[in-house]
């Protein structure tokens, strides 16, 4: 039995609800992370002792992995979310060339760490996974100039 065209707007609209939760959290994590990263200096500046320095650049370092994983988490769960809604669209009659015509449907493209890289790949996710990146590139940084100085 078919879902009637209510029970499919509902399904259509709990997917856009998880879609914009996840790139909430996605956001959230990177706030954290660039907090993290403002303690790292503050610890320096204000302890000015390397150990604390170098474990709170440790912090930062694992904070910046968990992220990268989640955006990559995140990415699948919103193509899964733009698949789900595409095929909504579709069981109502929303892809006709006056309304949504399905050459200009395209779903997100999973998410690649050599993305990081291409200056070409420009959309949100690539560019949270470029301030992870950043992020873990400054701590690594930032302790081992630290632990040079002595």
């Amino acid at each position: 039995e078919n879902p009637d065209n209510e029970s499919i707007r509902l399904m259509m609209e709990l997917a856009w609800r998880d879609h914009h939760h996840a790139r909430e959290q996605t956001w959230k994590a990177l706030q954290t992370e660039v907090a993290l990263t403002a303690g790292l200096i503050g610890i320096n500046w204000q302890i000015q002792n390397i150990y604390a320095t170098a474990l709170a650049g440790v912090i930062v370092l694992i904070a910046a992995f968990s992220c990268i994983l989640i955006s990559f988490h995140h990415r699948k769960l919103e193509i899964r979310k733009f698949t789900h809604i595409t095929n909504c669209e579709e069981a109502l009659g929303l892809h006709r060339d006056d309304l949504l015509p399905k050459a200009t449907i395209k779903l997100p493209a999973p998410l690649c760490v050599k993305d990081v890289f291409r200056p070409s790949v420009r959309n949100t996710a690539v560019f949270i996974l470029r301030m992870h990146s950043a992020i873990a590139i400054f701590a690594i940084i930032f302790v081992i100039t630290r632990i040079l100085q002595g």
